[in-house]
C-alpha cells in the first residue's frame, strides 16, 4: 500500500502543480469510504470478521490495476477511480482489524497488543516508503504498480489463515436489525470515549496533510531524498517508542496521559516550523513519531475497554468515517494553508491550535473528575 502511495504522489507531481488541487484529488477516495462506513460497521458486527478481511483484501487488488490506464493516458480520472476502490475496501478492512483485537487478547493485554499492532503497521510503512522512494528513483511506475498488485494478492492469501474467536457468535449478540446510530448514545454515555475521539481528531488534522507537508519540505530544501528521510525517521522513532509502549503496565490514567501527550505533539509541530533547517525538521518528526507510539495505543485501548464487544464494528467504522472526514478537511486546510501562508507560518498556526485544544480537553477531564468526586461525597453523606 505504501509503495502505491509513493507512486501516486510521483504520478501527480508532473501533472498537478498546486498543493490545493492535489489535496482535492486525494480527498475523492476518502469521500467514498465515508459513505460506506455506516453499512460497513453493521456488517462487521453481524458477520464473520475473517470473511470480511478476505473480501476487502481481494477488492483492494483492483486499486493499483486501475493505475495502468492512468499511466497510459496521463489520466487523473483513472487515478481517482483507483483511490475510490482502495478507500472503499479500507472502510471494511481497517475497522474489522481493530474490532477483532479484543477477541484475540484479554483486556489486560489490550494496550500491549495495540502497541504491537502499531509497530507492525509502522514497519510496513517504513519498509514501504523507503522501498517506494528507491523504486521511484530506479524503476518506472508500471513496475511499481505491478508489485503493488502482487503484494495485495499475497495479503489475500494470508487472510485465509486468520482465526478470529467469537466471530461466529458476533451476530447473535445483536438485535435482528442493529442500527448504526446506536453508537452515538454509547459515546454520550462514555465521556472518556468522547475525549479520546477529540484527542485523536486533533492529531488527525495534522496527519491528513502529512504527505503534502513532506513534499513541501522536500521542495523548500530542494532535496527529493528528504521525503524518504522524513518517512524513515518518523517511522523509526515510532518503533523505538513502541519498545517502551509495549511494556506499559496499564496502571496509569490512560485518558489524562494521552491528553498530556497532545502538548508534546504541539512542541514537535513548533520545531517543524523551521522548514529550512534539515536537522530541526528531522528531529521534530522523530519526536512526533516517538509520541505517536504511546498515544495511539492508549486511545485505542480506551475505546476497546469502555465499549461493548458487540458494538466495536460500528464504533470503529464511525471512527474511521470521522477520521476520513477530518482527513478531507486536513487535506483542504493543508493545501490552502501552504498556498496562503507558506510552510513555516502554517506549522506555527497548527502548533498553537494543537496546544490550545489540549488545554481545553485537559480542563474538561479535570472538571469531570471533580464532578465525579463531588457526587461520590454526596452519596457517602446521604448514606
Amino acid at each position: 500500500m505504501w509503495v502505491a502511495i509513493i507512486a501516486n504522489l510521483q504520478f501527480m507531481q508532473h501533472l498537478i502543480s498546486s498543493d490545493f488541487l492535489k489535496s482535492l484529488v486525494l480527498m475523492v477516495g476518502l469521500t467514498a469510504s465515508v459513505v460506506l462506513s455506516p453499512t460497513a460497521g453493521v456488517m462487521i458486527d453481524r458477520h464473520d470478521r475473517r470473511t470480511i478481511l478476505i473480501i476487502s483484501s481481494l477488492v483492494r487488488c483492483a486499486a493499483p490495476l486501475c493505475m495502468f490506464p492512468a499511466l497510459a493516458s496521463d489520466s487523473i480520472a483513472w487515478m481517482i477511480l483507483s483511490l475510490v476502490i482502495l478507500q472503499s475496501a479500507n472502510a471494511f478492512y481497517l475497522p474489522t482489524i481493530q474490532a477483532a483485537v479484543p477477541s484475540v487478547v484479554s483486556s489486560e493485554e489490550l494496550l500491549q497488543a495495540n502497541a504491537v499492532y502499531l509497530n507492525i503497521s509502522t514497519l510496513s510503512r517504513i519498509g514501504g516508503t523507503a522501498l517506494g522512494g528507491i523504486m521511484v528513483a530506479t524503476m518506472d511506475l508500471w513496475t511499481l504498480y505491478l508489485l503493488a498488485i502482487l503484494s495485495f494478492g499475497l495479503l489475500v492469501a494470508l487472510s485465509w489463515y486468520n482465526r478470529i474467536p467469537q466471530t461466529e457468535r458476533a451476530g447473535a449478540m445483536l438485535p435482528e436489525k442493529p442500527r448504526f446510530v446506536e453508537v452515538f448514545s454509547m459515546i454520550r454515555g462514555e465521556p472518556g470515549v468522547l475525549v479520546g475521539i477529540i484527542n485523536m481528531g486533533i492529531i488527525t488534522l495534522f496527519l491528513g496533510g502529512f504527505n503534502l507537508l513532506v513534499l513541501s519540505y522536500s521542495e523548500i530544501q530542494q532535496d527529493p531524498g528528504l521525503m524518504g528521510w522524513i518517512y524513515t525517521v518518523e517511522g523509526t522513532s515510532i518503533l523505538l517508542g513502541g519498545l517502551l509502549a509495549k511494556r506499559w503496565t496499564g496502571t496509569r490514567n490512560l485518558l489524562t496521559t494521552s491528553t498530556l501527550l497532545i502538548f508534546v505533539f504541539a512542541f514537535s509541530q513548533l520545531g517543524m516550523s523551521f522548514a529550512e533547517h534539515r536537522m530541526a525538521v528531522l528531529l521534530s518528526f522523530a519526536l512526533f513519531g516517538f509520541t505517536v507510539a504511546f498515544f495511539f495505543p492508549m486511545v485505542t485501548t480506551i475505546f476497546q475497554r469502555r465499549l461493548p464487544d458487540e458494538a466495536h464494528g460500528r464504533f470503529f467504522s464511525f471512527k474511521g468515517m470521522l477520521d476520513r472526514v477530518l482527513f478531507q478537511l486536513a487535506l483542504l486546510i493543508t493545501g490552502a494553508g501552504l498556498d496562503l501562508f507558506g510552510l513555516s507560518w502554517y506549522m506555527l498556526l497548527l502548533a498553537s491550535l494543537t496546544a490550545f485544544s489540549a488545554l481545553l480537553t485537559l480542563l474538561f477531564i479535570r472538571r469531570r473528575a471533580q464532578q465525579g468526586s463531588s457526587l461520590s461525597d454526596r452519596r457517602s453523606a446521604a448514606g
